[in-house]
């Protein structure tokens, strides 16, 4: 009897596929999907976390916005006063003055330098600097006046309570409104309360002075036309243009004559004058105030004091004047060029 060997049929050739497996072309588009998933996760998180460090950045600056124009206000407020109501120096006197000098300008070189600025707040950042350089510089020449003596404080004051109102100006009328306007850029309307508004530098009308002392009468015409500009700026005797370069030699010392031209209809007071020098070494920054022009005319100021820089240095120097209330043009309020520190 013969026996049979049964086989069983041969499988199909070709590689065999466990059942549960997904194909390749399915596992590649599901890592895609995943990667995708992941990568946005990320980029929110990350975009969160800025937006969370912004926001901390301008409510910082605000703060410490708020905290330099209350510190300001407050030596003001305080005997510097009560010497302006007085005008009286004494020793006394002039010790007071020379303390608010010194506090209005740290409180100035602080604004001055700060370097944490956020690009929102550059404009009201400057109209911030603006106003306390000009008590700054206003506290300054009053304590000058002081040195000197009574009489010359009592022709000292009214300048110098120009200077204090044009800076109070500057704050309501300039950063109040663009530092507002800056954190509706920056997302956070909601927060416009925290600007700090700080009350008068002084309380001017127990001062005794005439009204007419703020210029702020425009000639009896709001809507009159008002502008300073930078109309010439010469360093040691010569002229810088602008985009221009002045080289100092010998004993050439670091000294600027500004001329600050009026193009508007209303003679303006207490204008302030800032000019910056930036060295390799450090970055220096003085003031001066025209005291009063006239519509049409030009004043001069002299700026000096400056350190110089290394031989054969390059410095920028700018120059500004102003701004003044109601100034809308501002192009032809700086002029910036350079200077060279010969041997």
């Amino acid at each position: 009897m013969e026996r049979r060997s049964q086989r069983k049929p041969a499988s199909p050739a070709g590689p065999r596929q466990r059942r549960g497996v997904l194909p390749p072309w399915m596992t590649l588009v599901f890592s895609i999907l995943v990667l995708a998933v992941s990568f946005f996760a990320i980029f929110f998180v990350v975009e969160g976390c800025v937006a969370t460090q912004e926001a901390t950045e301008v409510r910082k600056y605000v703060t410490n916005s708020g905290s330099l124009l209350s510190d300001s206000q407050a030596v003001g407020n305080g005997e510097l006063e009560e010497i302006v109501r007085g005008a009286a120096p004494g020793e006394a006197g002039v010790e007071v003055i020379a303390r608010a000098s010194e506090e209005s300008g740290t409180l100035y070189r602080q604004a001055l330098t700060n370097e944490e600025v956020p690009p929102e707040f550059e404009e009201a950042h400057y109209y911030l600097v603006s106003a306390l350089g000009i008590r700054a510089s206003a506290t300054r020449d009053l304590l000058e006046a002081a040195e000197a003596g009574a009489e010359d404080l009592e022709e000292a004051v009214p300048a110098a309570v120009n200077g204090y109102r044009l800076s109070d100006r500057t704050v309501s009328e300039y950063y109040v409104p663009a530092s507002r306007a800056a954190l509706g850029s920056a997302g956070q309307a909601s927060a416009e309360g925290s600007v700090y508004e700080p009350e008068p530098f002084m309380d001017y009308d127990s001062l005794g002075l005439p009204a007419e002392a703020d210029g702020a009468e425009l000639s009896g015409n709001p809507d009159a036309i008002r502008g300073v500009e930078v109309s010439e700026v010469r360093v040691a005797g010569e002229q810088l243009s602008p985009g221009g370069n002045v080289t100092l030699t010998g004993s050439d010392a670091t000294s600027l004559e500004v001329d600050v031209g009026n193009g508007g209809e209303v003679t303006e007071t207490s204008v302030p004058v800032e000019v910056v020098l930036n060295t390799s070494a450090e970055r220096q920054t003085l003031t001066a105030t025209v005291e009063s022009v006239e519509p049409g005319e030009t004043a001069t100021v002299e700026v000096s004091g400056f350190r110089p820089g290394e031989p054969n240095e390059v410095a920028e120097i700018e120059v500004e004047a102003g701004p003044v209330e109601g100034e809308e043009l501002l192009e032809n309020n700086t002029l910036a060029g350079t200077v060279t520190f010969g041997i």
